[in-house]
This record gives C-alpha cells, sequence and structure tokens, in this order.
C-alpha cells in the first residue's frame, strides 16, 4: 500500500502539471491577442500620425496585459489549480477591460492623439 501512494500522487502530479501548463497556454493565447490587437490599433493609428500623448496612450495596452499576466502568474504559482486558473482568468478579464477603455478612449478623442 505503501508503494501504490507515490505513483499514484506521482500521476495526480504530472496531470496537475499537464493541466496548469494547458491553461497557461490557453489564457496565454487570449492575452496575446489582446496585445495583437493593441499592436495592430496602434500601428494604424501611427499611420495617420499621432502625438507623444498618443504614443503614451496607445502603448500601455500593449504592456499591461504582459504585466498583468506575469503577476498572475507569479501570484498564483503554488496556489491550487482552481485558484490558479481563477487568477489568470481575472487578469485576462481586467487586461480585457483596459484594452477596451483604452480603445473607447482613442475613440472618442481620436483629435488629441493625433500629431
Amino acid at each position: 500500500m505503501n508503494e501504490d501512494t507515490p505513483t499514484a500522487s506521482r500521476t495526480d502530479s504530472r496531470l496537475g502539471s499537464a493541466v496548469r501548463g494547458f491553461a497557461t497556454g490557453i489564457l496565454g493565447l487570449a492575452h496575446a491577442f489582446i496585445i495583437w490587437n493593441a499592436t495592430f490599433y496602434l500601428i494604424e493609428m501611427a499611420q495617420a500620425g499621432i502625438s507623444g500623448y498618443g504614443w503614451t496612450v496607445l502603448s500601455l495596452p500593449v504592456i499591461v496585459p504582459m504585466i498583468v499576466f506575469a503577476v498572475a502568474l507569479l501570484l498564483a504559482r503554488r496556489r491550487t489549480l482552481g485558484v490558479f486558473i481563477v487568477t489568470l482568468l481575472a487578469g485576462l478579464g481586467v487586461s480585457a477591460v483596459f484594452w477596451l477603455d483604452t480603445l473607447s478612449f482613442a475613440l472618442r478623442n481620436g483629435a488629441s492623439l493625433l500629431g
């Protein structure tokens, strides 16, 4: 019985690691999608000629999701699987809301971003 317990816990550990890796990959791709959209919008606006203020405002949604993802990983790395996934989802929500707020600001106040 004692020999079966380490094998079972090792198998559970491998399964947990696989699920963590899968969740990290999928939610990392979701963060990358937000970064990709923000970068594309920044490039499109840069072709129209944006000011320094515009560069600052439109660069933040490219940088913030990277920071949020790294912080969420650091906060949740030693937690249970459920807490890990919820923390990454919360970080994704924060990143998405930040991107949508910035996009809304840029659409409403586009003239202030142009140089």
